[in-house]
């Protein structure tokens, strides 16, 4: 096999891969680069928030925190949320919003625009 069918065949599997991950997410994800704030207990941490949702989000953060440590985030300067860690790996951590959808919105106000 070609270096370019291997890599066609790569590029595929990814694609079939991030397809199936839209099926199982519960809210629209976006892209974002936004500075925020993780609070573990009296420790806080700068990073930058890559990913969102109306559920949770993605962050730059090489700091393995155990899956399920509880954690608070603040974004662009807005309300600290708390939060759930549910993973991490390779540099970033995930982040589950213990708030229901409406609380989240409330507190994100207009950053929430196009995560419906």
């Amino acid at each position: 096999m070609s270096a370019g069918a291997v890599q066609k065949k790569i590029q595929t599997t990814a694609d079939k891969i991030k397809e199936g991950l839209k099926c199982l997410r519960s809210h629209n994800r976006r892209t974002v680069v936004w500075p925020a704030t993780l609070f573990v207990g009296t420790y806080e941490f700068s990073s930058t928030l890559y990913d969102i949702s109306l559920g949770g989000l993605r962050m730059k953060l090489d700091l393995p925190l155990a899956r399920g440590a509880n954690v608070r985030v603040r974004i662009k300067g807005r309300p600290k949320m708390d939060g759930t860690v549910i993973w991490h790996a390779s540099g970033f951590i995930g982040i589950q919003f213990d708030d229901d959808v409406e609380g989240v919105k409330k507190n994100l106000g207009e950053l929430t625009v196009g995560l419906e």
